[in-house]
């Protein structure tokens, strides 16, 4: 594996980023709904995530329906793991 460079207290745009080789720390990782980072042998340690546009109206809208029904669901809805099993130990 590669060694990965180091990237620290800096401002990380992920919207159609090409992120390899890199450990991201303490840094503020900004999503704005665009296409999604592609990662290749990344480690985020410490950073802080920020939704903006887009991408912050839907996370509103997820964490509106967690709070206002089954979180579980939501997030299993979100990954994509409709055939998985309870999240966290919990019953269905």
């Amino acid at each position: 594996m590669t060694k990965q460079a180091e990237v620290t207290d800096k401002v990380v745009h992920l919207d159609y980023a090409e992120l390899r080789d890199t450990i991201f720390r303490n840094c503020k990782m900004v999503y704005s709904g665009g296409q999604p980072p592609a990662l290749e042998n990344v480690t985020i340690t410490e950073c802080k995530f920020v939704f903006e546009g887009p991408a912050l109206n839907t996370s509103s809208m997820m964490a509106l329906l967690c709070h206002t029904g089954d979180a579980n669901l939501v997030v299993k809805g979100m990954l994509g793991l409709s055939n998985w099993g309870p999240l966290n130990g919990e019953e269905q």
